[in-house]
């Protein structure tokens, strides 16, 4: 996958109704997982739901249609998301990671007002370490219990010191963002005023792009080496 490489997008009012996309979520069960925080759907392509998954088609010929251009292959995930909120502060924000697929994103669902705070950042890591295990117990515990510990704590810490943000893409309503997942990145602030933050997820691999004609005919000397 080269095709978007390390890339950003934001589509703002992606769509025409979204009241009708918050009813549909509302209308679902969420559920707790010890591998992300706060709570989601299933698939909403393999709920046994006529209007999930009419939706879900819809949703993923735009993604393919309006974000991706020329995406014509790919397996997608789409889940409804709230966050949980916790009264400690620090807790209240993400852990910095990245995916083992090809492209992720969301749409915002809070019609608050627009909030850097508590939309999505990107990273670039400036240690050389890698980390120590492939997830944390105190994380398990957090997503699954919503245990606040105090060796949670240190560990969001010390991820966290590990990074440094090079993009914020705030939280507005009906926004679309969109990126390389393989980049590092993560969910900022919980607490939209006094709502959980609330989303609507999607997940792409094994994309595949169909080939598309040159646009620019004129040959250049320049070499970017």
């Amino acid at each position: 996958m080269t095709l978007y490489k390390n890339s950003v997008q934001i589509f703002d009012n992606f769509f025409n109704n979204p009241n009708s996309v918050i009813e549909l979520g509302n209308s679902l069960e969420f559920y707790n997982n010890e591998a992300w925080p706060g709570k989601r759907t299933n698939n909403l392509l393999e709920i046994n739901n006529h209007d999930c998954l009419e939706f879900a088609k819809f949703f993923a010929k735009s993604i393919a249609d309006n974000v991706f251009y020329g995406l014509q292959k790919f397996q997608v995930d789409i889940r409804f998301h709230k966050n949980d909120l916790y009264d400690n502060y620090d807790a209240n924000f993400g852990w910095i990671h990245n995916d083992e697929i090809d492209f992720a994103g969301l749409v915002y669902l809070n019609k608050e007002e627009p909030n850097m705070q508590t939309g999505t950042s990107i990273f670039d890591k400036i240690t050389p370490n890698d980390f120590n295990v492939p997830d944390y117990q105190s994380r398990k515990d957090l997503n699954l219990h919503k245990k606040v510990t105090e060796q949670y704590l240190q560990d969001l810490k010390e991820n966290k010191n590990q990074f440094t943000e090079t993009v914020n893409l705030g939280n507005k309503f009906n926004r679309l963002v969109a990126y390389d997942a393989g980049q590092w990145h993560r969910p900022n602030n919980y607490k939209v005023k006094t709502l959980p933050r609330y989303s609507l997820l999607f997940f792409i691999d094994q994309a595949e792009f169909k080939k598309t004609e040159t646009l620019l005919s004129m040959t250049s000397k320049w070499r970017d080496e």
